[in-house]
């Protein structure tokens, strides 16, 4: 069997996850807080005993052949397993993929529980990773003073080392010479020396930026270094700076997490803000926006999404049609566009709306702070960007 367990996923993992497509076989998803139990602290969690219950309900009333019910069946029992395995690591919170009929299993430590979902379909059920990721970019976070430097990599809510810089720098000397000129000629050789590390940290930031697939610079150590360091990166690496924290250099990495997510929840806020703003100003004048779920699925047909916007953790069940994919709400006797009948119960529009905005080049994000959150909610849960105005 395919088995893999990774305890930090890139957005693109997500993407090719997403796209797994075992055909004929279902693939069983799980979203699960390891540390609610039953009563006791044994057995399965109980979250999961609901969910299992209300899954294999649904299953009598699907249209499956014996191999893809029999391949469900032996995924549901695998995540058992799957379950006291991360219980044993420590995790706290899981992501799970199983597909037993096609021998597929991956199995992903989360820092923080998500909302426990079990969902069998045709493809992963990825969006609340999506999400989560959407709200964790991955941090080269840079410490440095006069003669050290750490660089770490720090991603959803997780820090790591990459390297450490280091230089010979002299001390300070006493004052000495004719009036401190011997001094003053001394100190200026030092700072040279501090330049020059200073100059290798940024080298070394580059070259770690480039290589590793970072979304934003972070900065810390003493406010002289620092200062000397933002001035030395080059022009697209300070157009990835994040902010500076404000964290000594020989900080655990528990202290350096903390301080990024101080950062990163102050830029989410600002983010989610200004991305209303542009809704509103777009609904109200420029006429470059959409909201509610009937006029962004009009939009996103016509290729009309630059930025889709999506309630974080907000759900509108819907349909698809069988003969050309064509979207909807839920009640829709007929489809609009090819006229048949025939169609697929979707219980999450919204995330087959994520799928096609993100097929078409679209930015997705995903609005989860107060109160721009409840300003989309308001709107129907989803909005959009526009690249040109819809007629």
């Amino acid at each position: 069997m395919s088995k893999e367990r990774t305890p930090i996923l890139t957005h693109r993992q997500v993407q090719d996850l997403g796209r797994f497509r075992p055909t004929p076989y279902l693939v069983t998803s799980l979203y699960l807080d390891t540390s609610q139990t039953m009563p006791g602290g044994r057995g399965r969690p109980a979250a999961l005993k609901t969910l299992v219950r209300d899954v294999k309900a649904g299953l009598d009333g699907r249209d499956l052949s014996r191999k893809q019910r029999q391949s469900v069946e032996e995924d549901l029992a695998a995540l058992e397993r799957i379950i006291r395995d991360a219980r044993a690591r420590g995790d706290r919170s899981i992501a799970a993929f199983v597909s037993s009929g096609a021998d597929y299993e991956q199995a992903h430590g989360l820092p923080h529980p998500l909302k426990c979902r079990l969902v069998v379909d045709e493809t992963p059920y990825v969006r609340p990773l999506a999400a989560m990721l959407a709200e964790y970019p991955r941090y080269l976070v840079v410490l440095a003073d006069r003669s050290h430097a750490r660089l770490l990599a720090v991603h959803v809510g997780r820090a790591r080392q990459l390297g450490e810089v280091e230089s010979d720098v002299p001390g300070h000397v006493r004052e000495g010479g004719y009036r401190g000129m011997a001094e003053r000629g001394i100190e200026r050789h030092i700072e040279d020396h501090v330049t020059r590390h200073l100059k290798k940290v940024a080298d070394a930031a580059r070259e770690s930026f480039g290589d590793r697939n970072f979304d934003q610079l972070v900065l810390g150590g003493p406010a002289e270094a620092v200062a000397t360091l933002r001035d030395l990166l080059s022009s697209d690496l300070r157009s990835r700076l994040a902010g500076g924290i404000p964290v000594a250099l020989e900080a655990t990495t528990e202290e350096i997490v903390a301080a990024v997510q101080v950062l990163l929840a102050q830029s989410t806020a600002l983010r989610d803000e200004d991305l209303l703003d542009r809704l509103g100003q777009g609904l109200s004048s420029t006429g470059l926006a959409a909201a509610g779920v009937l006029s962004t699925l009009g939009a996103l047909r016509r290729g009309a999404v630059a930025t889709l916007l999506v309630a974080q953790d907000h759900e509108i069940p819907g349909t698809e049609c069988k003969g050309c994919g064509f979207l909807g709400l839920e009640g829709e006797a007929a489809c609009p566009a090819c006229g048949k009948t025939g169609s697929r119960a979707v219980p999450d529009l919204l995330r087959e709306m994520i799928d096609r905005a993100g097929e078409s080049g679209a930015e997705v994000f995903h609005i989860g702070t107060e109160p721009p959150l409840g300003r989309l909610k308001n709107m129907g849960g989803v909005g959009a960007l526009l690249r040109f105005r819809l007629v």
